[in-house]
């Protein structure tokens, strides 16, 4: 599981100092005002996965123009998601491959089609 760490209240104070209010926030990142609550009091509630809570938190920080690293304090990846295992691996070579097989089976099958056909 993933274990993510952050101070919501950095958020919130960097909001109230630009005068802005939380359905402010939630209009400009498409959230409920109930999502921008939880994140700025440390709630765990409203969003299914911590991955998607970061990515929320990262939109939040870009928003208001302050360092993301100064709010989130700990984040790790979860091992059992292989999802993005092949962006992260340099597996272009493989990946090529697939493709010009791929393609070389498109032109065959596509040749056999107009002689036959």
């Amino acid at each position: 599981m993933s274990n993510l760490e952050y101070n919501g209240q950095v958020l919130a104070k960097a909001r109230r100092e630009l005068k802005l209010k939380a359905d402010d926030v939630a209009t400009e990142l498409c959230l409920s005002v109930q999502q921008v609550q939880a994140i700025e009091n440390n709630l765990g509630a409203f969003f299914h996965s911590n991955k998607l809570k970061q990515a929320v938190i990262k939109r939040y920080c870009r928003f208001l123009n302050i360092d993301v690293n100064s709010v989130i304090t700990q984040y790790e990846l979860d091992e059992t998601d292989t999802s993005f295992q092949d962006i992260k691996k340099d597996n272009f070579g493989k990946r090529f491959k697939k493709y010009v097989y791929l393609s070389i089976a498109a032109f065959i099958t596509t040749l056999v089609w107009k002689l036959f056909a």
